[in-house]
């Protein structure tokens, strides 16, 4: 028996019963919270039958209604261009291609997913917007193979191969990328001359970093694919060491100047002076088979002249002495006088004429 049902209480029917101001409190406003407590065992109960029988039995049906429900939290779907790797209690278990897959519930089983066919970009410039072509940032300066300093910005385009390996096999896989491809384009740069960088040699340079880079991170297991590895900008850098790249680019200038002109004066005296010594030799070589060819010719000669010695001496004899007397007086001055009818002239020699001559004539050559 409660008080709100005894009329004759201990304070009466007068205002100062507090019982009665807060049930007038209640029933004027606020919601009774007995009759909500009622309300929801009410509720509860109906769900079970009055008797008692077959309470156990329904139990056994929501609970395994429930446990249905969280088996099928299980389920979820992997998009075309996606992956997902299931770990077990935290552990990579395996990896499941795009469909609809299944695993353990959680918390024994999640699945991470992950979109592998996009296209990410990295890039080492200070305004990290290469897809704008916006190229106003710094990149990182670089020591060329001819000893320059270059300004050097790159982009590598790169997706996810293998989702487990690039989860879990590096701690931060976008951070090895740009650590690896830093350093494999300061180690191709270091050994080309800035002027293959500047021109054609580029593209070749291109190929070369991406095979290096590819190679770099299979090595370490990463799951990526690299499908483009781009030099974007290579400029000298324009306020620190502007003066003295312009300096050793004019000593280049005037060094691949002095180089030409070296090979121009090189190639207009060289053919020059093979074709005079051509035909020096050339000239020898006649000299001597002219000098071979009189050496035989007299030798033949010579042999003719012994044979017909050899069978007539006197009459070679006078030949040859009178062919010899030919070749002296040819030139000379010849007087001839008649004995007969100029007998007693005495003959005028001029002996001192005779020896001016020569000397005449050599003082004329």
């Amino acid at each position: 028996m409660s008080f709100n049902d005894n009329d004759d209480g201990p304070w009466g029917h007068n205002d100062k019963n507090p019982w009665q101001k807060k049930q007038k409190q209640r029933n004027e406003g606020t919601p009774d919270i007995e009759e909500l407590l009622k309300k929801g065992q009410q509720r509860f109960k109906s769900f079970f039958p009055k008797n008692g029988k077959g309470s156990n039995k329904t139990l056994w049906y929501v609970a395994g209604g429930i446990f249905v429900l969280w088996l099928l939290t299980g389920i979820y779907t992997v998009q075309q261009d996606e992956q997902a790797v299931v770990l077990r209690f935290g552990k990579w278990v395996r990896t499941t291609d795009p469909g609809l897959n299944y695993h353990l519930p959680t918390p024994i089983e999640t699945a991470l997913i992950r979109n592998v066919t996009a296209i990410n970009i990295l890039t080492n410039t200070s305004s990290n917007n290469a897809e704008s072509g916006n190229l106003a940032g710094e990149g990182a300066l670089m020591l060329t193979g001819d000893e320059n300093i270059a300004d050097v910005q790159f982009a590598v385009n790169w997706r996810i191969k293998n989702l487990g390996d690039y989860l879990f096999n590096v701690k931060s896989p976008e951070t090895t990328i740009t650590a690896a491809a830093d350093s494999i384009v300061r180690s191709v740069i270091a050994q080309t001359p800035i002027a293959k960088i500047l021109s054609e040699g580029r593209s070749s340079i291109n190929v070369q970093l991406r095979e290096m880079l590819q190679k770099l991170l299979d090595e370490y297991k990463l799951g990526v694919e690299v499908s483009q590895v781009e030099l974007l900008k290579v400029t000298p850098p324009t306020t620190k060491v502007m003066d003295a790249y312009l300096d050793v680019q004019r000593a280049k200038a005037d060094m691949e100047r002095k180089r030409n002109e070296a090979e121009y004066y090189r190639n207009s005296i060289v053919p020059v002076a093979r074709g005079q010594g051509k035909k020096i030799v050339q000239d020898a070589e006649a000299y001597k088979a002219k000098i071979i060819a009189d050496i035989d010719g007299e030798t033949s000669r010579f042999d003719l002249v012994y044979n017909q010695y050899r069978s007539a001496p006197d009459i070679t004899r006078n030949r040859m002495y009178l062919d010899t007397m030919e070749k002296i007086l040819e030139n000379g001055q010849k007087l001839i006088v008649d004995g007969a009818k100029n007998q007693g002239v005495l003959p005028y020699l001029p002996l001192p004429e005779l020896k001016q001559k020569p000397e005449k004539a050599e003082a004329a050559q």
